[in-house]
């Protein structure tokens, strides 16, 4: 079996992975291609694999490349979990939008951030799609990078290749929630269903007995309540627990953020929590960069990571039921057919198939649809070239709604097309031009902003906080 890792330079999660799919006893002998376009990543990554596999006394053939196409010639599975632009993209995500007095705390799933993060995956992601489609078109494709559920729109919208998307936000919620309440998560039936950051827990149940007394309970006492802020408060107006974190969800929706700091300080929502992870990532390259060149043991935990439980199944025909994000196709019977759902996932050797969950209940639909509208706007924007449906795409995002005017978010749009510019012009975005319309741009021509100017804004904005 050969699984090829595709942007193995993020290298905690691809040490991560390998261990997950080394630990089962089927796959020591395995073949795993890691690939990447940055040489230094891609070497500290396949160096604490191989760490990996000798911590599991696994003899898998290790491989490393530069090249794409030799990494999914002839492959069994292929996990992207590529992020385009890297930080300085990042950046530009977060520093544009502030100019025009829109905050976030991650911005990699929905709204500007997310669309644009989308917007620049979409040319490599279809051309990953497109060459495993003549190089190994039976692989299945387990996607990781975010956006999630925009990203799948590409792979779905743009191939045939089979493929699911993977989050580890509902397992890890399911953790939370019942240390809450006092229970172990293997007690728990439970069925989870929505989008990807925005799914919820619709059946929270132990020896048949609703756990949601308990957990309404539990956010009564203010200990537990200040570990959850944003979701607690969702679940006290929407009557459900949501998926992903309060610091995620706080961007979601148009009820923290744009009332200002003293009411969004209430709820502990940590605005530009994202930019402060990069950072903190850069000093862990390093450690682990200098770690991969001892002879010290690597310590090897099993992750909460689908992605092996996934693999094991396919090949040996051993059953399981994992979260996944694929089309929807009535698995969600009020979400539309294209809808990128995450519900309940059956696989074995005949591949995944999503469950069929009924409807939504409707408060919960409202929260969603202005999401699944945006994923719907972005692959059209992507694919046909059109650059008003970025402008609407942010335009029904709930935050950016609550918080700019019409004319700003289209000039917001302009400047950050012209700062990741076009792929064809040395960026990373597909042609947004390519289709003209009667929606008016905002008639304003931005130059691309430095590296060092995006630097000195975010750390700007940075002593401004911490004065």
């Amino acid at each position: 079996m050969k699984i090829a890792m595709i942007g193995a330079g993020s290298i905690v999660f691809s040490k991560n992975l390998t261990g997950d799919i080394l630990g089962y006893p089927e796959f020591k002998d395995a073949t795993l291609c890691y690939m990447d376009i940055d040489r230094d990543r891609l070497e500290v990554g396949a160096d604490l694999c191989r760490k990996v596999a000798d911590a599991l006394g696994a003899n898998p053939t290790i491989q490393s490349t530069l090249d794409r196409r030799e990494a999914l010639r002839d492959a069994d599975f292929v996990i992207n979990m590529v992020q385009i632009g890297g930080f300085d993209s990042t950046l530009v995500d977060f520093e544009i939008p502030r100019k025009y007095g829109l905050n976030f705390t991650i911005a990699d799933t929905t709204g500007p951030g997310g669309l644009f993060r989308a917007l620049r995956t979409f040319p490599m992601l279809s051309g990953l799609c497109r060459d495993m489609m003549e190089l190994c078109p039976r692989a299945t494709l387990l996607n990781y990078s975010n956006p999630m559920s925009m990203n799948m729109q590409t792979i779905y919208r743009t191939s045939d290749i089979h493929a699911v998307g993977l989050c580890h936000s509902v397992q890890g919620t399911l953790d939370q929630i019942t240390s809450y309440i006092g229970v172990k998560p293997s007690e728990v039936a439970f069925i989870c269903a929505g989008i990807n950051h925005m799914a919820f827990y619709l059946k929270l149940e132990k020896e048949g007995r609703d756990l949601y007394p308990r957990l309404f309970e539990a956010m009564n006492d203010p200990k537990t309540y200040e570990k959850n802020k944003v979701r607690f408060e969702l679940m006290k107006r929407l009557g459900y627990f949501i998926t992903e974190s309060s610091e995620h969800n706080a961007e979601y929706n148009p009820y923290f953020i744009p009332h200002g700091e003293k009411h969004y300080g209430r709820y502990d929502v940590p605005i530009d929590e994202y930019l402060y992870r990069c950072d903190t990532i850069v000093n862990e390259f390093d450690r682990l960069k200098s770690f991969s060149k001892t002879a010290e043991k690597i310590e090897v935990q099993r992750s909460h990571e689908y992605g092996s439980t996934i693999l094991h199944a396919m090949v040996t025909g051993t059953p399981a039921v994992v979260y996944g994000n694929m089309p929807n196709r009535g698995a969600i019977a009020n979400l539309p057919a294209t809808a990128i759902a995450e519900v309940p996932t059956l696989v074995d050797r005949a591949g995944l198939q999503l469950t069929t969950i009924g409807e939504l209940p409707p408060q919960l639909l409202a929260y969603v649809m202005p999401h699944v509208q945006q994923h719907e706007l972005f692959i059209r924007a992507a694919l046909e070239g059109r650059r008003d449906h970025v402008y609407q795409a942010a335009m029904f995002d709930p935050l950016t709604a609550a918080t700019l005017t019409l004319d700003q978010i289209v000039q917001m749009c302009d400047e950050l097309i012209a700062a990741h510019g076009f792929e064809s012009q040395g960026g990373f975005l597909p042609n947004l031009d390519a289709k003209k319309t009667l929606v008016p741009t905002s008639g304003r021509t931005y130059s691309p902003p430095t590296a060092a100017s995006l630097r000195q804004s975010w750390d700007d904005a940075h002593k401004a906080k911490t004065r």
